[in-house]
């Protein structure tokens, strides 16, 4: 013999348009299906919030855009000579710009900005291998410290390069 169940208005397995729980809660929250839809809008709309800072923020820092040439501006005191040795690298503050600076000869000097191409994080001077190197601490590219080349890591394209000279007792830069 076989019994059917007919759920009551009462009983717990009735169904409620106001919440499908299975327990009655007469309208005092809101239906999964109601939180689901809302949490499905709410998760879409940040991953294209995302991709869109995120396709913003690449193409400002995309390698392509980077300039290999600082152009114009005016001679400026960047260091003393005295303070960078023939064959000395240092990192300077000029103007609210960080350098990195190369004296490979007596007389030769090569001034780059110290944002990486890749993701413009801060490249600093370095030793590697026994080679004096600008590197990037983030993703490990490697740049030639007398063109600003990279010949290591995954930035493709140089560091921007300065014009650079000696006058007298100081390094001086074009900003």
């Amino acid at each position: 013999m076989t019994t059917e169940h007919h759920p009551t208005p009462d009983s717990p397995t009735a169904q409620d348009p106001q919440h499908d729980g299975g327990a009655r809660c007469n309208g005092c929250g809101t239906s999964r299906r109601s939180f689901l839809e809302r949490g499905a809008l709410i998760s879409a709309v940040g991953v294209a919030s995302t991709v869109g800072l995120t396709a913003c923020t690449d193409d400002i820092r995309a390698e392509d855009n980077a300039p290999s040439q600082h152009v114009g501006g005016t001679p400026t005191e960047a260091i003393q000579l005295a303070e960078l040795p023939t064959g000395g690298l240092t990192t300077v503050k000029v103007e609210g710009r960080t350098l990195l600076i190369s004296r490979p000869a007596e007389g030769e000097v090569h001034a780059f900005s110290a944002v990486c191409t890749h993701q413009g994080c801060t490249v600093a001077p370095n030793v590697e291998n026994g080679e004096d190197v600008f590197s990037c601490p983030c993703h490990g590219s490697h740049f030639d410290t007398t063109t600003g080349v990279p010949y290591g890591g995954p930035a493709k394209q140089p560091l921007t390069e300065y014009t650079a000279g000696i006058d007298g007792d100081w390094v001086m830069v074009t900003l």
